[in-house]
């Protein structure tokens, strides 16, 4: 145990780490953000048996609250809790995914406020819909990360909100919910595919839902290059579009789409039902940390446009670790095809894992490398 590590709440210290783990780890496993909102469950007395605890990322609200419940989109923060939990001797707490519905009846909902607006709007309405009047509803966030909407959306789906002082550089807002009647659930996104003919659908806490992003587009056009492969791999899936268009295009016999997103694999799931009806037995689906523990065969073929967020924290660590990822999970002299922003500079990366690494294409601001194992 390190003083690193060690996160004093009022409710007791505990030891955090964050998940992935990675030696000399430069960032805590907390930060202000969910320190205010302990101070706050704190002088509000409220049990952890009717908290209701939203988008942890570590831990850290779990652990010290106690909760009922802990509501997440995030396979990577409901492994972090596990291995937190079970360092400082804590109960279980139960997960449920962002795409179904928390229990009804939390008399205080603990709150941290997530990087993609129309997820917390699509979260402010399913709690609207089951927090009765009087639930208080705590959201806090970190000042840089913060939209200047929140409290007029605090206002507009739960009742009257209070914009608290910021403090060590983040922020706690305070809302009392009441009889009003909030917006209707922010629907699912979609646009045109052309590679896909056909129409794509996002859930809210998708990466680039509304629209094909620039990477994906440019790896996308690159199809025609690579060689067949019996099972391909759409690590970081998103909405599907990369393993779908692939399949589309004749270029797989089955696909595994892998991602730590719940809302993300449900999107692919339903994309896939809907633009291949008949062949649902030909696509995988897992949920989960990349490609870690997943039951199906080594891939020939992956693909993938991995982020380089963890949570809200820009670090490139995420999609490093993936590379590594791939490098075990396919087939003997198996591909990786990847994209990536140009100021990540993943080569070394791919060189350490990689026999052959050579780049397909480049523009202005993505880079397109193709890595072969021996």
């Amino acid at each position: 145990m390190t003083s690193g590590n060690l996160c004093q709440t009022p409710f007791g210290i505990f030891q955090l780490t964050r998940y992935p783990a990675r030696r000399e780890e430069p960032l805590q496993a907390w930060c202000a953000a969910d320190l205010l909102l302990l101070e706050e469950v704190h002088r509000l007395e409220t049990p952890g048996t009717d908290i209701l605890v939203v988008n942890d990322e570590h831990g850290a609200l779990c652990v010290a609250l106690q909760p009922r419940e802990l509501w997440t989109d995030s396979a990577l923060a409901a492994l972090a809790l596990q291995g937190n939990l079970t360092s400082n001797s804590r109960g279980q707490v139960p997960v449920t995914w962002s795409t179904a519905e928390p229990a009804a009846g939390a008399a205080l909902v603990a709150l941290r406020i997530p990087k993609q607006l129309p997820y917390f709007q699509y979260q402010l309405a399913v709690l609207a819909r089951l927090t009765a009047p009087g639930t208080t509803v705590l959201a806090a966030g970190m000042d840089k990360h913060l939209s200047p909407r929140v409290a007029a959306l605090l206002e507009e789906y739960i009742g009257p909100t209070e914009r608290h002082r910021g403090q060590r550089k983040a922020r706690l807002f305070s809302s009392r919910r009441d009889d009003r009647q909030g917006p209707a659930p922010v629907p699912a996104a979609r646009y045109y595919s052309d590679t896909l003919q056909g129409e794509l659908q996002a859930l809210p806490n998708v990466f680039s839902q509304d629209r094909l992003d620039g990477g994906s587009r440019l790896l996308l056009e690159q199809l025609p290059a690579l060689a067949h492969a019996s099972l391909l791999a759409d690590l970081a899936c998103g909405n599907g579009v990369l393993g779908l268009s692939a399949f589309r295009r004749g270029l797989a016999s089955k696909v595994l789409f892998a991602d730590e997103s719940a809302m993300a694999i449900a999107s692919a799931q339903a994309n896939a039902a809907r633009l291949f009806p008949g062949d649902s037995s030909q696509f995988i689906f897992h949920h989960g940390d990349g490609l870690e523990h997943c039951g199906a065969p080594a891939a020939e073929l992956i693909l993938c446009n991995p982020p380089f967020h963890l949570h809200h924290v820009v670090d490139e660590y995420a999609g490093r670790r993936l590379l590594e990822q791939c490098a075990r999970r396919l087939q003997p002299a198996g591909r990786l095809c990847i994209v990536a922003n140009q100021h990540l500079d993943y080569l070394p990366t791919l060189r350490r894992y990689f026999s052959r690494v050579e780049r397909l294409a480049r523009d202005r601001r993505f880079v397109v490398w193709l890595a072969q194992l021996d």
